[in-house]
């Protein structure tokens, strides 16, 4: 599959593409006469990366995780290590969200009553 292609489907630019590649985020991707064949198993890692970059998973963090997955199976918990970490630094996260979220309906219900001018 073509760069242009790969990009539509997982909703990326190709630019962003070729940097998270250049950064190794990627795996090096297969290519054919100097042109980028993108397999399904490099749609998967992309959609990995990107969904880890959208909740701001910090670029190290993944270099790392990219890193490890790349040496084999003997990686295995270091890599669920960095997993684990940033589960609990999205679920602290979610927490501080969602009691922002409480205390902005409270303030709204408050003008919605009148109690605020």
């Amino acid at each position: 599959m073509k760069i242009s292609e790969v990009a539509e489907k997982v909703e990326l630019t190709p630019v962003t593409l070729r940097y998270y590649e250049k950064m190794g985020l990627i795996p090096e991707v297969k290519k054919e006469h100097g042109v980028r064949n993108y397999e399904e198993k490099d749609l998967t890692w992309i959609s990995f990366i990107k969904c880890m970059r959208q909740v701001k998973i910090p670029v190290n963090d993944l270099l790392e995780y990219t890193k490890l997955m790349q040496q084999g199976s003997d990686t295995k918990k270091p890599r669920r290590q960095i997993l684990v970490k940033e589960l609990h630094r999205l679920e602290k996260q979610d927490q501080n969200i969602q009691a922002t979220i409480v205390r902005l309906k409270n303030k709204i219900s408050l003008y919605d009553q009148g109690k605020i001018q």
